[in-house]
């Protein structure tokens, strides 16, 4: 079982977009995919109760983060983690063989934000397990001052980026029809398509 959180306690960095991305990505690969909302805003809940049904499924479970979950043989399980979540426990949560996509914004307050949280799972213990770890600067404006001072962050946390996410409505017009971009004809959203495969090559190189 293939078990991906979508974490930083920091609000508005796009977890619930990575997360669905992923989740309608690897149901169009066939794979049995349960996508886990632990947010009180359920954001990942209403995006898969708007989904067509013509889609791939995708099941989901909304809890909170500690109420085990109950995979029903899920090949994949992705976790929208909520904002500003109690850390104390993480080591109970995140364990040996799982995934951590952290996405970052380029701003000061995110690059603080998401300092804060990797020094947090420092702290908790969790990174001395068998887990990956890996950054994702999401909705990003590569030709900005702020995107190279996040890419200086990123060097000294000695953490991968694993991918660089566009600032695009592709994904807006996506999200507000419980659709993702994998979803939609390719040729409207090729750049973005390949902005991921990154990502989809290091979770199978990490896969243990």
């Amino acid at each position: 079982m293939n078990q991906i959180f979508i974490a930083n306690p920091k609000g508005g960095c796009g977890k619930t977009t990575i997360a669905t991305q992923l989740a309608g990505y690897f149901a169009n690969q066939g794979r049995g995919v349960l996508l886990v909302d632990h947010d009180a805003q359920r954001s990942s809940s209403d995006w898969l109760g708007s989904r067509p049904a013509v889609c791939a499924p995708i099941n989901l479970v909304a809890s909170s983060v500690d109420v085990p979950v109950d995979d029903g043989s899920a090949d994949t399980i992705v976790h929208d983690m909520p904002a500003a979540w109690d850390m104390d426990h993480v080591a109970d949560i995140i364990r040996d063989g799982d995934k951590v996509l952290i996405p970052v914004l380029s701003s000061p307050t995110d690059i603080k934000a998401c300092l804060r949280f990797v020094m947090g799972l420092y702290r908790s213990g969790v990174m001395e397990s068998n887990i990956s770890i890996g950054l994702v600067a999401n909705r990003s404006r590569m030709k900005t001052r702020y995107f190279q001072v996040l890419l200086e962050f990123v060097g000294r946390l000695e953490l991968p980026l694993v991918a660089s996410l566009r600032d695009t409505q592709n994904y807006v017009k996506a999200m507000d029809r419980g659709l993702t971009i994998f979803d939609l004809p390719p040729s409207r959203v090729a750049a973005d398509v390949e902005q991921w495969q990154p990502i989809f090559e290091w979770l199978q190189a990490t896969e243990h």
